[in-house]
């Protein structure tokens, strides 16, 4: 069992949701700010695994699910979309739950419960952007009748990217797009 406290990785976790799959969410501290933290996925004690979700892995899963079934995958975004909103995730996941079942990849438990963690880390760490790729955020989350919400404009560019490969927009050129990459830069130098 892992708790609130314990370490992992040598960073102290901060709180902990164990999925139906056996896999388990954790947010950890992280270096950015006292505020900031890391989100980490864990798949197994032992061999011990685990990986830091990122956006990349999202919008691949997301693609992958478009191409297996439109309407279901539709449905998936607009079920991120409430709990970016920020409507209770269990009421989500009973709600989309039927409306999503099928779909190749990561479960919808995971990705609501990984994503709400990851969009409220994009906020903490948000410093602002151009008013012009601002609304460029806000035209492509229109395209999808998403209300951009002024106060989370750091999480944005998250739903942003997975409303712009719902308009049909590769998910390279839509991570290219938000400047977003799939491994850091200073990890590659």
């Amino acid at each position: 069992m892992i708790r609130i406290g314990d370490k992992w990785r040598g960073k102290i976790i901060r709180e902990v949701i164990n999925l139906s799959n056996g896999w388990i969410v954790i947010k950890t501290d992280n270096k950015k700010s006292t505020r900031d933290f890391k989100v980490k996925t864990i798949t197994s004690f032992k061999p011990r695994r685990s990986f830091t979700p990122k956006h990349a892995h999202f919008a691949i899963d997301f693609y992958g699910k478009l191409c297996a079934d439109i309407w279901k995958t539709l449905n998936l975004l607009k079920a991120i979309v409430e709990v970016w909103y920020e409507k209770p995730i269990e009421r989500v996941i009973k709600r989309y739950k039927n409306k999503t079942t099928g779909l190749p990849g990561y479960n919808l438990e995971y990705i609501l419960y990984a994503l709400k963690w990851i969009l409220e880390q994009e906020d903490i760490n948000f410093k602002g952007r151009p008013d012009e790729k601002q609304k460029e955020l806000d035209d492509i989350c229109k395209k999808q009748k998403v209300r951009p919400v002024p106060e989370r404009k750091g999480s944005q560019l998250a739903i942003s990217l997975l409303c712009d490969i719902s308009n049909s927009t590769h998910p390279v050129d839509a991570l290219l797009k938000a400047n977003l990459d799939v491994k850091p830069l200073f990890r590659l130098r």
